[in-house]
């Protein structure tokens, strides 16, 4: 098995290399950054980056959570190399934001590479692959309405991220957490949608 001791801060510096040389940089180019590294890395990181600052981006979420749909949906399926529309490929960010998100999450990664590691690893064998899959689809369906409140999509965004983090570090304990918080993300998402 591969070194795991920093997994996480890996596929950050690759989405930094991939940022950076140019004034935009395609969702595609991020993409094919990512694809190199698994769907664990794209499902631990994509979703961290809405608590960045390109999450203030009117739309952002939304298409984050498509992004992440189309690649879960692909993961169930079984296939090992990422894909999505060229319309979703071609549309363009800001270096400079994504940069900023990359160095904001720099110290983020560092932090989790310390703390986890393979544990109970059957738990993210192909059984909790799929089962993880399932309900990604379901927070990323969540997204679309909990756009229109604050700091809403943080929630089942975070909670995608704890699955991403379990596949890229074979982490079972974490796996549990994630099928934990989806429970405590749909509850949250239900009250905020009906006002408490």
């Amino acid at each position: 098995m591969a070194d795991d001791s920093t997994a996480l801060t890996d596929v950050v510096e690759e989405l930094e290399d991939a940022s950076q040389g140019t004034d935009t940089v395609k969702v595609g180019h991020l993409i094919d950054a990512l694809d190199q590294r698994g769907y664990g890395a794209a499902l631990a990181v994509l979703p961290l980056m809405e608590l960045t600052p390109l999450g203030g981006i009117p739309g952002f979420p939304t298409m984050l959570a498509l992004l992440v749909a189309i690649l879960v949906l692909r993961m169930f399926m079984g296939y090992e190399h990422f894909w999505a529309p060229d319309w979703l490929r071609n549309r363009s960010l800001k270096s400079k934001k994504v940069l900023k998100s990359v160095e904001w999450l720099k110290p983020i990664s560092e932090w989790i590479d310390e703390k986890l590691h393979t544990r109970l690893a059957p738990l993210t064998g192909p059984t909790g692959r799929k089962a993880a899959s399932i309900l990604i689809l379901c927070l990323c369906i969540a997204v679309l309405p909990l756009e229109v409140v604050p700091f809403a999509t943080s929630v089942p965004m975070v909670t995608i991220s704890i699955f991403g983090l379990a596949l890229l570090y074979h982490d079972g304990l974490l796996m549990l957490l994630g099928f934990t918080a989806t429970g405590i993300a749909g509850f949250a998402g239900a009250t905020l949608l009906l006002g408490g």
